[in-house]
């Protein structure tokens, strides 16, 4: 490939030098006049000639092509060797592994499987494996450990291995009970009864307190003790509880205007840093970490704007605000089958920029526990 490079030349007459350029046997390709002189273009390969030329001075402005580029990166090595040096550290630190964290409370444990892992390649300054060698590492070491390992998984965080175990333990069954009641954990009025073994005490809206037996494992008839039965099943009753919520009046609405940045964020501890500074005012954010940097976390940041405006809760929709938070602290505690039946205020009290709400509420639950006994005296 021929390369080519650009020339400028002072010069009162132009002419004057095309024509010693010619006798140079020079091989010009493309002129251009100038108001004070003239630039051309000629083969790389003459330029030493033009040195022969005396009473001008001949200047390169730029090579043409790929020439041009090179020219560019010999100019500003310094940076390209930085850039290049940069990009080297950045893939050595996103594929190397300088730690092995191994989660788990029995030091026993921890040392059993950090030594398998280091048989298998899971140490610190290795580079990263792939998801299917990690797989099948998984399941050697849960095959080499049948006894002692219920679960394990190996997970890639930055630049660390993060392993989480979950130990086997073998459980001996509880031997079988033999005689014991259904007893009432709370007082409450019964709702809703399922039980297949023993002899039920109560019916269908019964109240009923702390402590009673609700089924009992003597099967009676006539008054006489007919047979003892370990009594199995649930019972269900409706109860009451009186729960205080605080509710502050003024809050900040915040709606997205559709402006989007991104920036870069490491931390340090529980410190968060951005790397670049916020173009935006207020916004709100989404993060995805990237890499870790030397047990540096490297995150993705999408910064979203919104509009913040000022609000303050009416009397109503605070109480609204109020029966919410108490539906989803029950609802926490609750089971499958249990259940909110109503809730009622009782109270309420405006302190300041804060509304003091006290609720009365009614729940299904179960209210049912087996209690052994003995032959002769009842255990509750």
């Amino acid at each position: 490939m021929n390369r080519f490079v650009w020339i400028e030349v002072e010069a009162i007459q132009s002419s004057k030098v095309l024509l010693k350029l010619f006798k140079q046997n020079i091989n010009v390709l493309e002129v251009q006049y100038l108001k004070h002189g003239l630039r051309f273009k000629m083969d790389a390969s003459q330029v030493k000639k033009l040195k022969k030329i005396v009473g001008y001075n001949f200047r390169k402005v730029h090579e043409s092509g790929i020439y041009a580029l090179l020219d560019y990166i010999k100019k500003k090595w310094l940076i390209f060797s930085g850039l290049i040096l940069f990009c080297c550290f950045l893939f050595l630190f996103s594929h190397i592994i300088v730690s092995v964290q191994v989660i788990h409370s029995n030091k026993e444990i921890r040392d059993l499987v950090s030594k398998a892992l280091d048989q298998y390649g899971i140490r610190e300054l290795t580079l990263k494996k792939d998801f299917q060698e990690i797989s099948k590492i998984k399941e050697q070491i849960l095959k080499d450990y049948p006894n002692q390992l219920e679960w394990l998984e190996i997970e890639v965080s930055g630049m660390k291995y993060v392993v989480r175990i979950e130990e086997r333990i073998i459980t001996v069954p509880e031997p079988k009970k033999e005689r014991c009641h259904l007893i009432a954990t709370k007082s409450g009025i019964v709702k809703k009864m399922i039980f297949s073994v023993g002899d039920s005490k109560v019916t269908l809206n019964d109240f009923v307190k702390e402590g009673d037996i609700l089924v009992s494992g003597e099967l009676i008839a006539n008054e006489v003790i007919t047979g003892l039965v370990c009594a199995e099943g649930e019972v269900y009753g409706e109860v009451w509880y009186t729960t205080n919520v605080s509710i502050p009046l003024n809050y900040e609405e915040k709606q997205e205007t559709g402006k989007v940045r991104y920036n870069l964020e490491w931390s340090k501890g529980s410190v968060n840093h951005l790397i670049f500074r916020p173009r935006l005012k207020n916004y709100v954010e989404e993060k995805k970490q990237l890499f870790s940097f030397f047990e540096i976390p490297i995150s993705f940041v999408k910064q979203k704007e919104v509009t913040v405006t000022p609000k303050v809760y009416n009397e109503q929709t605070a109480l609204e605000k109020a029966l919410q938070l108490v539906d989803e602290k029950f609802k926490m505690k609750l089971g499958e089958k249990e259940e909110i039946l109503s809730k009622k205020v009782l109270k309420k009290k405006v302190n300041n920029s804060t509304m003091e709400v006290e609720v009365f509420v009614s729940v299904i639950e179960q209210i049912s526990r087996q209690v052994e006994f003995s032959e002769n005296k009842e255990e509750g």
